[in-house]
């Protein structure tokens, strides 16, 4: 009897022969693989399909819904953490068990992620099962039943992932920064709080999917499969005809501090100010604007990403890293942070050190947040840019930084920029231009958070000191 590696062994090794088998025969018979552009269609319906085409064995394909966390209330706080969980669950057409057994059966999976703007119903699988599983997620999505039993059974679910969020102090940390910065729509968590778990019923759960997974908040992506095909699967859906609430623009209020006290070993904190948004000004935005989302990228680079060699401090071209390790003398780590949304951002720095040494760990950072505005220069720019780039690139070599570039930009912007002119864009980016954004973000109200040991953390308007 094969053991579950060999099982597992033959069966990764049947598929690189089927795909050498697949690409020889192409090969033999002209088949011209000519590099494919996204494409994008908005249909009747009102749900928008992205796809690219890169010809890959595996396809992948999901439903991009815009009902993230941010458009909760406080009567459903973290119901989107919820409708995660259940995205198994049974349908009005189909039991859990029939999903389960039908995903496996043709070698699929299914999934689902959600972001403060975002749910995402995904999965992958083999070319020829496009259909049997766009059928699955158009279930899913537009037919769920939240039946009262397995919702019950779900709520340990719950539990667990919160146990294991508390293992995490690095995510509480971005979790609570967010909440203090915008207290709410973006500071809303991803993660449901404690004293609402085993309170959701099916009401509430169908009251907000009935809301919010309309057509015009739809979008069906995909990457490795052809557009006409995926169009014609996406037709046959029916979204809620609801008008959906009214979205409520996020508003960065700044001066916030949210600190956590435990008896962990480390500190972790992190401080940021307002960054730009994903979306034009004459779309809602507030704040910074959509043109100056690259030469924050751009500056994020030149302040410093965490480490590119393994183990490596980055103390010589980081300038967190240069200026933290000048002021202390045991471990730590530093990184300059930007989350860009629809209509805003967050751009600063987390820090994680012992507690003995975080206010210094801070006020370094800080300060060296500060003295950036005065200017950088032409090589730091040169180099940033480079590394910016090859992020980009290296994002859309994985099916899943593809999916999540269609899914984001379909819906974001009903277009999708190529890659290529991405990169292009960068490359126009001038000194002056970091510059010029350095000193009107930097300058702006910070908003700080900390998690852990805080005996040595100093509060946010020490810093200024």
């Amino acid at each position: 009897m094969a053991t579950r590696a060999s099982r597992r062994f033959m069966g990764t090794l049947k598929g690189r022969l089927m795909s050498s088998q697949a690409a020889t025969a192409q090969s033999e018979a002209g088949v011209n693989l000519t590099k494919q552009a996204p494409k994008l269609t908005k249909l009747p319906n009102g749900m928008i399909v992205a796809s690219l085409e890169n010809y890959s064995p595996l396809s992948s394909v999901a439903v991009v819904v815009n009902a993230g966390s941010r458009f909760e209330s406080g009567d459903n706080l973290g119901v989107t953490h919820c409708l995660r969980a259940a995205a198994g669950l049974s349908t009005q057409k189909a039991s859990q068990f029939k999903i389960t057994r039908g995903i496996q059966q043709i070698g699929g999976n299914l999934m689902c992620s959600t972001s403060r703007e975002y749910m995402s119903y995904s999965s992958d699988c083999t070319r020829d099962n496009v259909d049997e599983v766009v059928e699955l997620l158009r279930e899913v999505t537009t037919g769920p039943s939240y039946k009262p039993w397995e919702l019950s059974d779900l709520q340990s679910k719950l539990d667990l992932d919160l146990a294991i969020l508390e293992t995490q102090p690095q995510v509480r940390l971005f979790e609570l920064l967010h909440q203090a910065a915008f207290r709410n729509t973006l500071g809303r968590s991803v993660y449901a709080p404690q004293f609402m778990v085993g309170k959701y019923s099916p009401e509430q759960l169908l009251h907000y999917v009935k809301n919010y997974f309309t057509g015009e908040r739809m979008a069906l992506v995909g990457a490795g499969v052809d557009h006409d095909v995926l169009v014609n699967l996406a037709k046959k859906f029916t979204p809620f005809s609801s008008a959906g609430a009214a979205s409520e623009l996020a508003q960065y209020h700044g001066g916030g501090e949210i600190r956590v006290a435990n008896d962990g070993p480390l500190t972790y904190a992190a401080v940021a100010v307002e960054g730009p948004s994903c979306r034009p000004r004459n779309q809602g935005t507030r704040g910074l604007a959509a043109k100056e989302l690259l030469p924050v990228g751009v500056l994020q680079n030149i302040m410093g990403t965490g480490p590119f060699i393994k183990y490596s401090p980055n103390t010589t071209v980081s300038k967190l890293g240069q200026a933290v390790s000048g002021a202390c003398s045991q471990p730590f780590a530093v990184t300059c942070l930007n989350a860009n949304y629809t209509d805003g951002g967050l751009f600063g720095f987390s820090a994680v050190a012992q507690p003995d040494e975080i206010g210094q760990v801070l006020r370094a950072a800080f300060n060296q947040f500060a003295s950036v505005t005065k200017g950088v220069t032409d090589q730091e720019v040169a180099r940033a840019k480079n590394q910016l780039k090859a992020t980009v690139l290296m994002a859309n070599e994985s099916q899943a930084g593809v999916m999540a570039d269609l899914g984001e930009q379909a819906l974001g912007h009903q277009q999708i920029i190529p890659v290529e002119e991405v990169t292009r864009m960068i490359d126009a980016i001038t000194t002056a231009d970091v510059v010029n954004v350095a000193k009107r973000m930097i300058n702006g109200k910070p908003s700080m958070a900390a998690v852990g040991n805080l005996s040595g953390t100093p509060y946010l308007d020490e810093l200024y000191k």
